[in-house]
């Protein structure tokens, strides 16, 4: 049957194959409104998806073009996008002017742009279009699309964003400008963000630990919220979904204008909500595995002549129901659940969302002012302050059943002071901030003792950044300083203890782009890090619902005082990255090598297993160890006709031990995906495009040794990693979709159709935390309608 669906697929290749010449041309210059030319500035055929950037002179091409009349989108970093229509032939060369966006979201934007136009970052970019097939998906399986990025999943519904291996407190999540702040030291805690308030989302996958500090030393996640436009008009967008697995319903809307009597002002609110039952697989159903989601933000913004201000908040909710069969009775039951090829708790499908289960609440206020100072810059001042509330239910006898096992409450006030400077070829920025953040546990509600302690952080930091272009040469540096003083609140023998810590941790990076030709480039990046352990990888310990594990913290080892914490040593990362790019006419390439070099690097280790009161479960220690990881990922695109576009993308990943000389766990592992997309344009639909893409993904070979049943006296189990099952096999899907546009008078009709999955394989993902229980889901339809009804 696949081979069936392939040769089909090759046939209708052969028969879009255009008959007219191609050998149109587009030449032209992108320039500010100021009339200095914007390098780096995107080039988009909208039609076609070819895809351009503008060299330091702000040229570009496009060559080898068939059609009769394109569309050409252009945009640039603190610049409103522009679409223009172009007959061709063009005998003349072409001068296309952005002008500066009036908007209160600039303060995003600017630090965006320190990330993606900065001459040593790596980055990639899921654009508006992407977003829209991406619709209803969390955030963590949304940035997956993108090569080098994966997701450490625990079930169906919950993804965390893994960066070349690096995930939790290591990756930077700014969710509008704002470094988001929330439980995610846990591997099932998923970031607390709608993806649906986003025009795009950009991963970089460079050390940029300069503006950021330790938490970005695996990369950083940017959500770009579109920008505000003081119209006189209501705009807005509404987008429905229906997902068939879990029959998921899926409501979006988003309103903006401007405000009569103050036209310099502007607004926007948008919420969200979805609800979906269990998910199930090709054979059976996975119980307890739904999900229901409402989320809401507005925004009120300021801009007139040089200053401007916002204030933004939001609002983030969500129920998670937890794999049923994750959690047995006893050590017999944990081991037929991991041999079996089917769980042990299998229910009819159902809405209802049991324990185990998830409540996460998390609110965000974001307040911010800045003022174009002349001669010197743009000062930026802003405040986020933010409210995580986390929730996790166990299955418990009697009325503690409704009592959550695990209730954490964290508070955090963020304060950014900022200077950006533009002169000629030299730019930079120079800023503090500060971190206030308090975390408490409700012992009182749960009963029980927490699995993390209290505590208080207080830290700051203070960075200097400047890049320097000449020629075809731009260089970057840039260092920082970090502070925290970390105050933990435990217990010992029932005894209330205090311990403090006091980090001082640095980072800095080199980097330097060579923009060999029009068409070539070259980034090099060296950056090196440090970071403090966090309290959860010091003072875990006890049963963590979400992933159905015992956790334990590293000053909880024998024979160590949970006071003294000499031997808990810093994070020290060296990392460097080098990339091919290519971007020109009909072809778009970028290939990336990273080397990345962690000293005291900490990682959660399966350690045994452990018969409680409330079941048996695999018990994971934290452990530091010198580690490496290194690989490559690879994106290429590459377009044949307007018709016919070809894309791949892949990754591969090595990591090790290096004092044990030892594999991993949980690394993932090497994946390549093909896709071939059909563009078939008529009178009456626009944008008809039709898409197969064939992801495969290899089995881990470099996975932990398996010790199942344990046998804690083995030499594996004393001295190497181990694993409870072994690395699934690899396995090859098949997804895919179809799309259009229909015009309603002046606004869009968005109509999609995918399917994962097509031909229902049965499978388990590496990366899964609940691998050991269950396969993952079948075949899964996707109907998305989007209606757009902005006024720029």
């Amino acid at each position: 049957m696949k081979r069936l669906f392939l040769i089909f697929i090759l046939i209708l290749s052969s028969d879009l194959l255009p008959g007219q010449p191609c050998n149109k041309r587009i030449e032209g210059e992108i320039l500010s409104d100021e009339g200095k030319f914007l390098p780096q500035a995107t080039v988009k055929i909208v039609n076609t998806e070819q895809t351009v950037l503008t060299a330091d002179d702000g040229s570009f091409i496009f060559d080898h073009l068939c059609q009769d009349r394109v569309q050409i989108l252009v945009s640039y970093v603190g610049f409103s996008n522009i679409t223009i229509t172009l007959d061709l032939p063009i005998k003349r060369k072409i001068n296309i002017i952005l002008q500066r966006a009036q908007k209160v979201l600039d303060d995003v934007i600017v630090e965006g742009e320190q990330l993606r136009r900065g001459a040593s970052q790596t980055s990639a970019i899921l654009s508006r279009e992407d977003l829209a097939g991406l619709h209803g998906k969390p955030l963590g399986e949304s940035l997956k699309e993108i090569p080098g990025v994966n997701a450490l999943q625990t079930g169906p519904a919950i993804f965390k964003p893994v960066i070349h291996g690096l995930h939790s407190q290591r990756i930077m999540v700014l969710n509008n400008g704002i470094r988001q702040e929330g439980q995610q030291w846990g591997v099932e805690h998923a970031p607390e963000i709608d993806p649906f308030i986003a025009s795009e989302i950009e991963v970089v996958k460079g050390s940029e630990t300069v503006r950021y500090g330790s938490d970005a030393i695996g990369g950083v996640i940017i959500v770009n919220p579109p920008a505000l436009h003081p119209t006189e008009k209501i705009g807005g967008e509404f987008n429905v979904g229906l997902v068939s697995n879990n029959r998921m319903g899926v409501f979006s809307g988003m309103m903006e204008g401007g405000i009569k009597p103050w036209r310099h002002c502007s607004w926007r609110v948008q919420g969200s909500f979805k609800k979906g039952g269990d998910y199930h697989t090709p054979d059976y159903n996975l119980s307890n595995t739904g999900i229901e989601e409402y989320n809401f933000s507005a925004a009120l913004g300021f801009e007139h002549d040089h200053h401007g201000g916002e204030i933004y908040i939001s609002s983030f909710n969500t129920a998670i129901g937890i794999l049923r069969a994750a959690h047995t009775g006893n050590n017999e039951d944990l081991q037929r659940s991991i041999v079996s090829e089917r769980p042990w708790y299998i229910k009819d499908f159902t809405y209802d969302i049991n324990n185990p289960r998830q409540n996460i609440r998390h609110y965000l206020v974001k307040v911010k002012a800045y003022e174009q100072i002349r001669n010197l810059g743009r000062l930026n001042i802003q405040y986020g302050g933010q409210f995580n509330q986390r929730e996790e239910f166990d299955i418990r006898r009697g009325d503690n059943n409704t009592r959550p096992a695990l209730s954490l409450g964290l508070f955090s006030n963020v304060v950014d002071v900022t200077l950006d400077h533009e002169k000629g070829h030299h730019s930079g920025s120079i800023g503090i901030n500060g971190t206030l953040k308090s975390n408490k546990n409700d012992t009182q509600e749960t009963g029980i003792v927490a699995l993390i302690p209290d505590y208080n952080q207080l830290a700051s930091g203070i960075f200097v950044f400047e890049k320097l272009k000449f020629n075809k040469w731009v260089l970057e540096a840039g260092g920082r300083y970090d502070y925290q003083h970390l105050l933990v609140k435990t217990f010992q023998n029932r005894t209330l203890l205090k311990p403090e810590f006091n980090f001082h941790y640095f980072s800095g990076n080199l980097g330097a782009t060579y923009n060999w030709t029009p068409s070539w480039r070259i980034i090099v990046n060296a950056g090196y890090s440090t970071r403090p352990p966090h309290v959860s990888e010091l003072y875990s310990e006890g049963l963590h619902h979400g992933t159905a594990s015992i956790e334990e913290g590293l000053m909880l080892k024998e024979g160590v005082k949970i006071t003294d914490h000499s031997h808990v040593k810093e994070e020290i990362s060296k990392k460097i990255i080098g990339t091919l790019q290519h971007t020109k006419e009909n072809l778009s390439l970028d290939f990336s090598l990273y080397y990345n070099d962690i000293d005291n690097y900490v990682y959660l280790r399966p350690y045994e297993t452990r018969l409680t009161n409330r079941g048996n479960f695999p018990a994971f220690q934290y452990r530091q160890n010198n580690a490496v990881l290194t690989g490559s990922d690879v994106s290429l695109k590459y377009t044949f006709s307007e018709k016919i576009t070809y894309k791949l993308k892949g990754s591969y990943l090595y990591a090790k031990d290096r004092d044990n000389d030892d594999v991993l766990p949980f690394i993932p592992p090497a994946q390549i995906e093909n896709g071939v997309s059909f563009n078939v344009n008529s009178n009456r639909i626009k944008d008809l495009i039709i898409s197969v893409n064939l992801p495969y993904t290899f089995k881990q070979i470099r996975a932990p040794k398996v010790v199942y049943p344990l046998d804690l006296d083995s030499e594996t189990v004393q001295g190497k990693n181990f694993d409870f099952a072994p690395a699934p096999a690899g396995y090859l899907l098949v997804n895919a979709s179809v799309s259009f546009k229909i015009p309603v008078k002046e606004n869009t009709l968005t109509f999609s159709l995918s399917t994962e999955n097509v031909f229902n394989e049965v499978y388990r993902n590496y990366m899964n935390r609940l691998r050991y229980y269950s396969d993952e889901i079948g075949r899964n339809f996707s109907l998305r309608l989007s209606y757009n009804f902005l006024q720029h």
